[in-house]
């Protein structure tokens, strides 16, 4: 009671808001207000918790302005905005505590889930601590191309520091320059990651791992085992299963780029194929 059943993680920019997208039309689960709740890299990211505080307070605001509109067309919700005020101004946020309130307003028999990427970063301590305090969790852990991920990585920092301008091509000095952002390679450093999550949970059972590519080549078959992974009955009516949620820039990924990125993911890409396979691999 007031744990989820079941976390997504993965590398940023690796296809976990179009999972979301799609459990949240199961009329068996539930899933708080704000994708991303990130308590545990709260507790284990000393570095992302100003950004975090600032995910909180936007995502909570922009759910209480939408009951608020929704309450002047039809009965206004007010348990809802109680719910979302008290997540907002609490004086005990990031305690476990808080945790199982965001999960306290589930429907009873619901299947609770939150999708955090960044909890593939937390560490063997943070792993421990998630195993600890909700043994039976199952861990959904999307796996993308190193250097396509990182290129989208790329482009997305440097759309938030202003020095990518949309229907602008920044000269190849501009991606260099925004090459050593930690978060390009701290983000999907499978060969760190990866053998912690393997280290508290079982492959199969325990936690899953996807290909990125999947998503597009068969969104069906893929929520067909997110739901038996999950133990989640057949649902046959998702929408959007081929929409893309965040479409890309569209901008060419220069030779100079794509050469240095190659260079820098090397190892990634020799532990994903003996972790994985050739197979798993070549769907990533």
């Amino acid at each position: 009671m007031g744990f989820p059943n079941f976390i997504c993680i993965g590398a940023q920019k690796a296809g976990t808001t179009w999972i979301d997208a799609q459990l949240r039309q199961h009329p068996s689960v539930w899933m708080p207000p704000m994708k991303e709740v990130h308590f545990f890299d709260y507790q284990y990211r000393e570095d992302f918790r100003r950004w975090i505080t600032w995910h909180l307070n936007t995502t909570l605001k922009r759910e209480l302005l939408k009951s608020v509109e929704a309450g002047k067309k039809k009965a206004m919700d007010w348990k809802r905005i109680k719910y979302l005020s008290e997540l907002a101004t609490s004086p005990k946020r990031f305690s476990v505590e808080w945790y199982k309130q965001i999960f306290a307003y589930a429907p009873k028999g619901a299947i609770c889930g939150e999708i955090t990427p960044e909890y593939s970063t937390i560490g063997e301590a943070g792993i421990s601590h998630m195993r600890e305090l909700i043994p039976d969790v199952k861990i959904i852990y999307v796996i993308r191309d190193p250097v396509a991920r990182a290129w989208s990585q790329l482009k997305m920092n440097m759309v938030r520091n202003g020095s990518l301008i949309s229907g602008k091509v920044p000269e190849d000095s501009a991606f260099l320059e925004n090459l050593d952002h930690p978060s390009i390679m701290d983000r999907g450093n499978y060969s760190a990651f990866v053998p912690q999550w393997d280290k508290y949970f079982t492959e199969g059972t325990e936690i899953l791992y996807i290909p990125f590519k999947e998503i597009s080549s068969n969104p069906e078959g893929l929520m067909r085992r997110i739901e038996n992974f999950i133990g989640l009955p057949k649902h046959d009516e998702y929408d959007g299963l081929r929409k893309i949620v965040h479409k890309g820039s569209g901008i060419k990924r220069p030779n100079l780029v794509d050469s240095k990125l190659r260079q820098m993911m090397a190892d990634e890409y020799e532990f994903l194929n003996t972790r994985f396979g050739a197979e798993f691999s070549s769907a990533i």
